[in-house]
């Protein structure tokens, strides 16, 4: 349950912040944590800058920037 704290915390925030850092370590919890139950999605602002700090293949970047892009339009 830890993993969700932060993102818990996130949805309970009063201003919708610009910048979102998830610190996970691998790639299925970046995943979680961005689209899951209460992914940060859910409440992150358009065009908001995440900053992904992992351990991921650099495919998985490439993909996870693909789709955060068509979700924009």
């Amino acid at each position: 349950m830890a993993r969700y704290s932060f993102t818990l915390y996130w949805h309970h925030s009063v201003q919708p912040l610009s910048t979102f850092g998830i610190m996970v370590t691998n790639e299925a919890q970046a995943e979680n944590v961005l689209f899951g139950d209460l992914g940060a999605m859910k409440a992150l602002p358009n065009r908001a800058s995440i900053i992904l700090s992992s351990i991921v293949s650099p495919g998985f970047v490439i993909q996870l920037e693909g789709l955060l892009k068509r979700m924009e339009t």
